[in-house]
């Protein structure tokens, strides 16, 4: 833990050369300068991603933890998907999930075998006046076997990290093994709670999990961070579950489906018309690549091209909309008659050669406020169709 000597130099020194404060050690007699720099580097990206712990009073771990805790957008909109009595977080963590369950739970159980996260999150609930949220020292297999409390929500985000840091999404390498565990949390709990690695294909969570009644596909600024997948002893069928792909940034935008509705799914095809749409990273990672066309209204470019169009602009589509400006053919003279100083953001979606090879072939500078999306139109040609957001 940080003194108040250390605290003070923590907050004096916030925005400093981090690599200059370690080199100069010894300018600052009583101050764990090496521990400072550590927790300084913690708060910066604690600032970004979990606004409201930027505390002084605070106690932050090592830097990798940070970076695998929930950010506060993500954290959350979990925390609004449920209330009641009693919760527990069994993979607690940094603990800034069970924090922000705290918020909707009258009870919540932290429970983390790491003792040194352990000792953090005493003393980190208690400056963030979290008095509802009991810290437990162990494992979650220990936990579930040694209690006998119910709860009305068990929420696990297994560690992702295997032997030697050798990074891994299945469920079965994961710890705990929630797919081993599963009739005992459901044993404990009418509702479990998984998050599992984005990485991880959607069907295979579900065929590995078992018993899953929901999913949700969270993204934040265009960026898929978390995949959640609600267990209950009564679950649908697996093409009956509903999915929903919630993208999180100024505004929440949601995008509902099934499986069952996204294969009777039969969208329009059409060549580039006035706008063009990339979907949300979450609808993409969903699969909600049929259904999405139809409750939009808009036209595929192609079945295996993931972009949409329409003659007019269709408002509220979540991701991003660009007003195209021209299509050309994928040729360096042809753009240049669109774009004559060669500079834009590149994309390619369902082609042959990827964004850096396609700057390399056209000449093209990166940025400017056009985007060139190298694609397969309906008609089976690899075209370039040029929009601004």
């Amino acid at each position: 833990m940080l003194t108040a000597t250390d605290r003070k130099f923590v907050r004096d020194y916030l925005n400093a050369d981090l690599h200059r404060l370690l080199l100069s050690a010894k300018r600052y007699p009583g101050v764990a300068v090496q521990a400072c720099v550590a927790q300084i580097e913690a708060l910066r990206k604690v600032r970004e991603k979990i606004p409201a712990w930027f505390l002084f009073d605070l106690d932050m771990p090592p830097l990798l933890s940070v970076e695998q805790a929930s950010s506060e957008a993500a954290a959350r909109f979990k925390s609004t998907l449920f209330s009641g009595k009693k919760m527990a977080d069994l993979t607690g963590g940094m603990g800034v999930d069970a924090y922000f369950f705290a918020q909707q739970f009258e009870q919540v159980a932290y429970v983390e075998r790491n003792p040194e996260l352990v000792a953090l999150a005493h003393h980190n609930f208690a400056a963030l006046d979290a008095a509802n949220v009991r810290v437990e020292e162990t494992d979650a297999e220990t936990f579930l076997k040694t209690g006998a409390d119910r709860y009305d929500l068990l929420y696990l985000d297994p560690a992702r990290r295997a032997d030697r840091h050798r990074r891994v999404f299945q469920l079965a390498d994961c710890e705990p093994n929630v797919p081993v565990l599963r009739e005992m949390l459901l044993a404990r709990a009418d509702r479990v709670l998984v998050k599992a690695a984005p990485l991880l294909d959607l069907s295979q969570a579900v065929e590995q999990l078992g018993a899953v009644s929901a999913v949700w596909v969270v993204s934040v600024g265009n960026e898929v961070k978390e995949v959640l997948y609600l267990l209950e002893k009564s679950a649908p069928a697996p093409d009956q579950i509903p999915i929903e792909a919630v993208c999180l940034g100024a505004e929440q935008q949601t995008f509902r489906f099934t499986r069952a509705a996204e294969r009777a799914a039969e969208p329009g095809y059409a060549l580039p018309q006035g706008y063009l749409y990339e979907p949300d990273a979450a609808v993409l990672k969903a699969g909600a690549f049929k259904s999405f066309a139809l409750r939009f209204g808009l036209a595929k470019l192609h079945p295996q091209t993931h972009l949409y169009t329409s003659p007019t602009l269709v408002p509220d589509v979540p991701g991003r909309t660009f007003a195209i400006a021209a299509l050309v053919k994928y040729e360096r003279k042809a753009l240049q008659e669109v774009l004559p100083d060669l500079r834009a953001n590149v994309a390619a979606r369902n082609f042959p050669d990827s964004p850096d090879a396609v700057r390399r072939k056209l000449g093209l500078a990166d940025g400017g406020e056009y985007f060139v999306f190298g694609v397969t139109d309906a008609e089976g040609r690899k075209v370039l169709v040029v929009g601004r957001r």
